[in-house]
C-alpha cells in the first residue's frame, strides 16, 4: 500500500496530512466514524447487570416471535432441552452411584454391581443428545419462519406507512435499527436455543452437586467463574474491534459495489479512475486488517489469564477432593461425580457467556425492531372504511400540507376544483409544491388543512386501497422492476384483457416495435445485471412506466416529468395519446418543458407552495408579470 503522509503536529485527528504538490501518490482515505448510529460501544458501555437485565427481555421477545410462527416446534425445542437437561442430571446421578462399586478391589464383582447404573447413565446421555439433535432439527425448521415473518411483516408495514411517516424525523435510522433486528431473526432460534440450554445444563450440573455435598457447589463455582468473566473480557475485546472497523467496512462494501457495477464502468475506465481507487480499496482493507490484529494481543492474553485462572482453580478443586476423599469426609464416587459434573457446567458456562453477549446485541436489536413495527402500524393508511369512487370530480377545500417537524407548509391552504375530461398542468419552480399536491390529489397524503374530496368522499375519511384503484402514476423516479415485460405492464392490476390488453398499452407510448424485437417477447426478463436478462435505455423505461398508468385505464391520470427521458418522438406520442384518452379521466401533468403545456386545458402555477396564477397557456404567457411568461421566455433564450 503506497505510504500516507504523517500528520503534522496540531493538526486535527482523522484528517490526512497534506501532501506535496508534486507527490503523485493518492492520500489515504479520511477516518470515518458514524458516532450517531444507534448502540455504538453498546457493549462497552454496558455493565453485568445490564447485560443480565437484558437478555430475559430478549429470550421472551423471542419465544413470542418464534411462537407466533411455529407453536410446534417451539414447543418442540423447549420440551427437548427440558428433557435434555434431566438427561444430565440423570446421567450425573447414576455415575455417582456406579463410582462405589468401580472403586472396590474386586473389579469384577464391582463391574457387575456397577452396570444397572452405568447402563442408566448412557441410556440418559444418549436421550440428552438426541434431545439436543431434535431440538437442534426443530430450530433448523423454526430459524428460516422467523426470518421470513420478521421481513414481511417490516416490508407490509413500510408499504402501509403514510407517506408523511417517512418525512419524520430519524425515521430512516429507526427503519435500518429495525432492519438490523430483522436480518438477525435468521439465527434468533439457535442463538437463544444455545443459550437456554446452557443454563439448563448448568442448573442441572449444579443441582446435582449440591445434592451430593452442599460444599461442591462452591467448588464449582471457584473452577467456572474465571472462564466466565474472561469469556465475558473477551467478548467485549471482540466487540471493540468490531465497533472500531464498523464504519470502514460499512464504506469498504459502498465502495466495493460501485467499483464492481457495470453502471459506472465506463466512467471508471475512461477519466482513469483505476489506479486511485485500488489504492483507495486497499488502504481501507490494511486499515481494517490492522485494527483486527492489534486485538489479537489483548485477546490472546485474556484468554490465556483466564485459562490460567481456571486451571488453578480447577487443580485446587482437585486437590480439595482428594484431601476431602483422603480425610473420608467425601467419597471417592462423589469426588469423581463432581469432576465430571464441573467439566460439564464449564462446557455449559462457555455457551451461557459466549451466547450471552450475542443475546445481549439481539435484544437491543429486537427491542428497535418492536418499537419500530408498533410506530409504522400506528401510522398505517387506515383512515376509514368508506369505499372511495372514482370521481367525476376532485375539490380541495382550503387543503395544505405540513411536513413533520416543519414551522413553514410545504403546501398553503389551495381551493381548486378538477373536472374529469380536463387535462391539468401544474407548473412551477423547485420546491413549489407540485409534488405534494399531486399526493393530495392522489390520496397518497391525507392534508393536514381542509379536505380533499372525491365527489362528495372525503379522501381522509376514505379506505386508502380503494381510492389507489383509481389512481394511475408515472412518479419522476419510476421503478425499474426486475420482472417479465408483461409484468411490468401490468403490475397492481389483474389483466383482465389478456395480452392484448399488454400490446394495446405498450402500442399506445410507442413500444410495440422494441419490445417485439427483445429475446422473448413479453416473457423477456428485465434485470440483466441480476439474472441475465435484458435491459431497457431511460427512455424505454419511462415509456413503460407510461403504458402501465394507461393499461390501468385510471380514473384519475397523473404524470410527473413523464418525457424527461424521451426522444421527441415518444414525447410528442405520449402528450397526443394523453389528449386522446382526457375524455374519461382527470388528467393532471406535470413538466418543466413548457412547450407541452400548451396541450393542457388550464395551467396551475405554484409559487414557493401557494398558487400564483391559473388559465390557458395562451393567456398566462400574454399576462404582463406572469410567472409562466417568464419561466417560459427564459426557456426560450437556452
Amino acid at each position: 500500500m503506497p505510504e500516507t503522509g504523517r500528520r503534522e503536529p496540531g493538526a486535527p485527528a482523522n484528517v490526512p496530512a497534506a501532501r506535496p504538490a508534486d507527490d503523485p501518490r493518492p492520500s489515504a482515505p479520511p477516518e470515518l466514524d458514524y458516532n450517531g448510529r444507534r448502540h455504538r460501544r453498546a457493549m462497552d458501555d454496558a455493565t453485568l447487570w445490564d447485560m443480565a437485565r437484558r437478555i430475559p427481555t430478549a429470550l421472551a421477545q423471542t419465544a413470542r416471535l418464534a411462537w407466533s410462527v411455529d407453536r410446534r416446534m417451539t414447543a418442540t425445542i423447549l420440551v427437548c432441552q427440558v428433557l435434555s437437561g434431566l438427561g444430565t442430571a440423570v446421567m450425573l446421578t447414576a455415575v455417582s452411584r456406579a463410582l462405589p462399586h468401580l472403586t472396590a478391589s474386586d473389579a469384577r464383582t464391582g463391574l457387575t454391581q456397577a452396570w444397572p447404573a452405568l447402563t442408566v447413565a448412557v441410556a440418559a446421555m444418549a436421550t440428552g443428545s438426541g434431545m439436543w439433535i431434535l431440538a437442534d432439527w426443530a430450530t433448523r425448521r423454526l430459524n428460516p419462519k422467523i426470518a421470513s415473518a420478521a421481513d414481511l411483516t417490516l416490508v407490509d408495514l413500510h408499504m402501509k406507512a403514510e407517506l408523511s411517516a417517512y418525512d419524520t424525523e430519524g425515521f430512516t435510522d429507526r427503519s435500518q435499527a429495525a432492519e438490523i433486528g430483522a436480518m438477525r431473526a435468521v439465527d434468533l432460534a439457535d442463538d437463544a436455543k444455545t443459550l437456554t440450554g446452557g443454563f439448563v445444563q448448568l442448573v442441572s450440573a449444579a443441582t446435582v452437586l449440591t445434592s451430593l455435598h452442599p460444599l461442591l457447589l462452591g467448588v464449582l463455582v471457584l473452577s467456572v467463574l474465571p472462564r466466565g468473566l474472561g469469556g465475558v473480557i473477551a467478548a467485549r475485546i471482540d466487540y471493540r474491534v468490531h465497533d472500531r472497523t464498523i464504519s470502514a467496512r460499512n464504506v469498504r462494501g459502498m465502495m466495493r459495489w460501485w467499483l464492481t457495477t457495470s453502471e459506472l464502468a465506463d466512467e471508471l475506465r475512461a477519466n482513469t479512475m483505476r489506479p486511485y481507487l485500488q489504492s483507495w480499496y486497499r488502504a481501507m482493507c490494511d486499515r481494517v486488517e490492522g485494527r483486527e490484529l492489534e486485538g489479537a494481543r489483548p485477546y490472546l492474553l485474556v484468554t490465556l489469564l483466564a485459562a490460567s485462572l481456571s486451571g488453578l482453580f480447577t487443580l485446587g478443586m482437585w486437590v480439595s477432593l482428594a484431601a476431602l476423599a483422603v480425610s473420608g469426609a467425601m467419597s471417592t464416587a462423589i469426588a469423581g461425580t463432581a469432576i465430571v459434573a464441573s467439566q460439564t457446567a464449564g462446557r455449559a458456562l462457555n455457551s451461557i457467556v459466549r451466547y450471552g453477549a450475542v443475546m445481549f446485541h439481539h435484544g437491543l436489536y429486537l427491542s428497535d425492531y418492536h418499537t419500530f413495527i408498533g410506530e409504522v402500524r400506528s401510522s398505517a393508511t387506515a383512515r376509514g372504511t368508506t369505499r372511495a369512487p372514482a370521481p367525476r370530480r376532485i375539490r380541495l377545500c382550503g387543503a395544505g400540507f405540513t411536513y413533520p417537524g416543519r414551522d413553514e407548509p410545504a403546501l398553503h391552504p389551495v381551493t381548486l376544483t378538477l373536472e374529469r375530461g380536463e387535462i391539468v398542468a401544474l407548473v412551477g419552480e423547485n420546491g413549489a409544491g407540485k409534488s405534494t399536491l399531486i399526493r393530495m390529489i392522489t390520496g397518497l397524503t391525507v392534508p393536514t388543512a381542509g379536505s380533499v374530496r372525491w365527489d362528495d368522499t372525503d379522501l381522509a375519511t376514505a379506505d386508502a386501497e380503494s381510492a389507489w384503484r383509481h389512481v394511475g402514476l408515472v412518479p419522476q423516479k419510476n421503478g425499474h422492476w426486475p420482472l417479465r415485460v408483461r409484468e411490468n405492464i401490468t403490475l397492481g392490476q389483474p389483466r383482465e384483457h389478456g395480452d392484448e390488453g399488454v400490446w394495446d398499452a405498450a402500442g399506445r407510448v410507442g413500444m410495440t416495435e422494441a419490445l417485439e424485437r427483445l429475446p422473448d417477447g413479453l416473457d423477456t426478463l428485465l434485470a440483466r445485471s441480476v439474472w441475465g436478462g435484458h435491459e431497457l435505455s431511460g427512455g424505454q423505461w419511462q415509456r413503460l412506466a407510461c403504458a402501465r398508468a394507461m393499461y390501468r385505464e385510471p380514473a384519475v391520470l397523473v404524470l410527473d416529468e413523464p418525457t424527461s427521458e424521451m426522444d421527441a418522438r415518444g414525447e410528442h406520442l405520449i402528450f397526443r395519446e394523453l389528449r386522446a384518452m382526457a375524455r374519461d379521466r382527470i388528467t393532471v401533468v406535470v413538466t418543466h418543458r413548457l412547450d407541452n403545456v400548451r396541450m393542457a386545458d388550464r395551467v396551475i402555477v405554484l409559487d414557493q407552495g401557494r398558487v400564483r396564477e391559473q388559465g390557458t397557456f395562451d393567456d398566462l404567457v400574454a399576462t404582463e408579470g406572469s410567472l409562466l411568461g417568464e419561466l417560459y421566455a427564459l426557456a426560450q433564450d437556452r
